[in-house]
């Protein structure tokens, strides 16, 4: 390692607004410079046909941009959510809450996802994962190393209800944080989290609600749009039992404030520079090191990515991999196919049958190259 990177690893800066750097970050200034070219023209062409994709990304993209209405506006743009949360009244109302924002702003108890089943291939599974915290692992609010974590997050949630507005921010704070403590008791590790079996419990409804009694399972289900699902995988089983009677102990002007925090730092980076610097403040510069703010050309770029991606890479690969350069690397990938499927078939110690197997296998690899045959959709 020192021969062949000794040099640079002396020599090189950790840039400022990273807390990292290696190749795969030189890469992604590349990128990032190279998007910017595109939304920045986008941005600045007024013969872009409203509804297209390029002008919903450049609306996306000048709206981030756009620091003085994000300091006019304040909170303002999360407002309507807040009152939300506080005519948020009985625990089946935040539940209700909880499940329309589990894809979106906030934190959900219980984390939804869909994925390929594991025990079958053919078809897709909902999957529910222990959820709820606001710092990175359960970890941090129970070993005494990670104490001085837990005290300055505790000062950083008292900060924003505070910016948002939330009575007694301080007390609110305090229960907010011995709330996430108990849910930190309650999740798995991560090295239980990893155990492929353990962590395959498929459960309808009905055995959710015997299993884990005190959460609405069913009104969730409803509220989350998931009320098509025939059962879901629980990953972190034993846990969700002692996740639901949390839920149900805990006292709803409790389960409010949590809410509120969690909107509030999931969209401080959208909203005016006092949130913004917040948030940057505790999560890039305290937890991880990070010692000046991406500029907001960065952060422009990331948020328009993050809302319409495959807009954008349409745009990217056109500019920078041609349909040249995906034939060539698809003519790489059949290459070696090819020399695969040799390979298998002069195996001395593979069993015909099993040969058999593994050449039916290698015949259904598909091919990831570059950019999808079909683009993603956002006309609606």
């Amino acid at each position: 390692f020192g021969f062949v990177n000794g040099k640079w690893a002396q020599s090189t800066a950790i840039p400022p607004d990273k807390t990292r750097y290696g190749a795969f970050e030189v890469l992604r200034d590349l990128s990032e410079a190279r998007v910017r070219e595109i939304l920045d023209r986008w941005a600045a062409d007024p013969s872009i046909a409203p509804g297209s994709d390029e002008a919903k990304v450049a609306a996306a993209y000048r709206t981030f941009l756009d620091e003085k209405k994000a300091e006019v506006l304040g909170r303002r743009p999360i407002d309507a959510r807040l009152a939300e949360i506080r005519g948020a009244l009985t625990h089946d109302d935040v539940a209700r809450l909880m499940a329309r924002t589990s894809f979106g702003l906030g934190r959900p108890l219980f984390g939804p996802a869909v994925f390929d089943d594991q025990k079958n291939p053919e078809r897709y599974a909902l999957y529910l994962s222990q959820a709820g915290l606001g710092l990175a692992d359960r970890e941090f609010y129970l070993r005494d190393a990670f104490k001085p974590q837990k005290e300055r997050y505790l000062k950083y949630v008292a900060d924003t209800l505070r910016l948002a507005g939330w009575d007694g921010p301080e007390a609110k704070a305090a229960a907010v944080v011995a709330l996430e403590t108990r849910i930190a008791e309650a999740h798995w590790t991560r090295a239980e989290s990893r155990d492929r079996d353990k962590t395959y419990n498929p459960m309808t409804v009905a055995q959710l609600e015997a299993g884990a009694p005190g959460f609405p399972w069913r009104l969730y289900f409803a509220e989350a749009g998931l009320g098509g699902a025939e059962r879901a995988v629980v990953r972190q089983g034993t846990a969700f039992p002692r996740l639901a009677k949390i839920w149900a102990e805990t006292p709803v002007e409790t389960l409010q404030a949590w809410q509120a925090f969690h909107l509030a730092d999931d969209a401080a980076p959208l909203l005016s520079k006092a949130h913004a610097d917040l948030h940057w403040e505790f999560r890039q510069k305290f937890l991880n090191g990070a010692e000046e703010q991406r500029p907001r050309w960065k952060r422009a770029v990331d948020s328009a990515e993050g809302a319409l991606g495959e807009a954008i890479g349409r745009a990217y690969v056109a500019q920078n991999f041609p349909a040249e350069s995906k034939a060539k690397m698809e003519a790489l990938v059949g290459d070696l196919r090819v020399a695969m499927k040799a390979r298998i078939e002069k195996l001395e110690w593979m069993k015909p049958e099993t040969k058999a197997k593994a050449l039916e296998k290698l015949s259904k690899f598909g091919l990831k190259i570059g950019y999808p045959a079909k683009w993603r959709d956002y006309s609606n």
